[in-house]
């Protein structure tokens, strides 16, 4: 009885806590907002400069296992004929389903991964494209385990003590591409200001972190939609500065709508399950090549910030796994 109060407790802290965090963050955010307003001094009718913070986590539904968190800071600034320059800065945190002191087999392995990027956006009102190289770093170095038991620690939740069996560290090199298709067969606007808009975009990932491909699509539908947030995710090549641009856009005025989307990847390899290339690692679970992904999400755009919240659910990533994935994602973007 006591073990089930315990544990009734536990869900319950964890699945709130991200949600008060969010509203906070929210709250600060639109408080200390810097960007200048309409009638200000330095106010821009097209920024120059975005800010993005994306945060993925499991928690939100009350669970920590398999891909269980993850952190995005991304910049890019707009160039001279409309294309943007970026760099990112990511951190992915893995873990088995259940709490255990090491590996567990049949379950994902513990995992670290921490990454810094640079990218090349090409932006078009029909297409567009994005190419990111990163480079990064598994094991201790990634930091994953401090971050996560330093959260659960200040927190209050029990600390995860299996880190000491994680893939071990070595240096990784990413190249992804990402390419963005308006179509414009599914936009109308009403008498009333409501509008749609969907995007196709296609994703891919080449070297010894991921291997991995695949094609989704997302359609919004609200008011005054802008464009930055056509597909928000924390994936690389995606950034705070949207791949279509969208000259019909207000950006003095507010912008809130709903989103949904699809997406299927094909995996050809995955760090966090495979293990390291250069260094030897026995793989506790078998990777699944085929994942989808369903999402549906709110959000809104007010005196320059971008908000989005979205429930995001994925199929199995191995073959023996028993959690199901239900993450939140929560974004904040600043432009100027």
């Amino acid at each position: 009885m006591l073990d089930s109060l315990v544990k009734k407790e536990y869900a319950i802290r964890m699945s709130v806590l991200p949600w008060a965090l969010m509203a906070g963050g929210s709250l600060l955010a639109d408080y200390t907002n810097p960007i200048p307003q309409p009638g200000q001094e330095g106010y821009t009718a097209t920024p120059q400069h975005h800010l993005r913070v994306v945060y993925d986590n499991d928690v939100y539904f009350g669970h920590d296992g398999n891909y269980t968190h993850a952190t995005r800071f991304d910049y890019a600034q707009l160039m001279e004929g409309g294309d943007a320059w970026g760099v990112s800065l990511v951190q992915d945190i893995y873990t088995p389903e259940h709490h255990t002191k090491g590996a567990v087999m049949g379950e994902h392995p513990y995992c670290g991964y921490l990454a810094v990027g640079g990218a090349y956006l090409l932006r078009g009102v029909d297409v567009g494209a994005s190419f990111e190289f990163q480079v990064g770093t598994t094991g201790n170095a990634s930091g994953s385990r401090y971050t996560q038991n330093g959260f659960h620690e200040a927190t209050g939740i029990e600390t995860w003590d299996g880190w000491n069996d994680q893939v071990p560290a070595e240096m990784t090199f990413q190249l992804s591409m990402r390419q963005d298709f308006r179509i414009p067969w599914l936009e109308f606007v009403d008498s009333d200001g409501w509008q749609t808009d969907a995007t196709l975009y296609t994703r891919e990932e080449v070297g010894t972190a991921f291997i991995r491909g695949g094609v989704g699509m997302n359609v919004r539908y609200g008011v005054n939609l802008p464009p930055a947030m056509q597909v928000p995710d924390k994936a690389a090549g995606s950034y705070g500065v949207s791949l279509l641009e969208k000259p019909e856009y207000r950006r003095d005025e507010t912008s809130y709508f709903i989103l949904a989307g699809v997406y299927a990847e094909y995996v050809a390899r995955d760090i966090s399950i495979d293990g390291g290339v250069f260094h030897y690692f026995e793989p506790t679970c078998s990777r699944e090549p085929w994942v989808f992904k369903a999402q549906l999400g709110l959000g809104a755009t007010y005196k320059g910030i971008d908000y989005f919240f979205g429930a995001l659910y994925q199929t199995d990533s191995y073959r023996s796994q028993e959690m199901e994935t239900f993450l939140g994602t929560f974004s904040i973007t600043w432009h100027w």
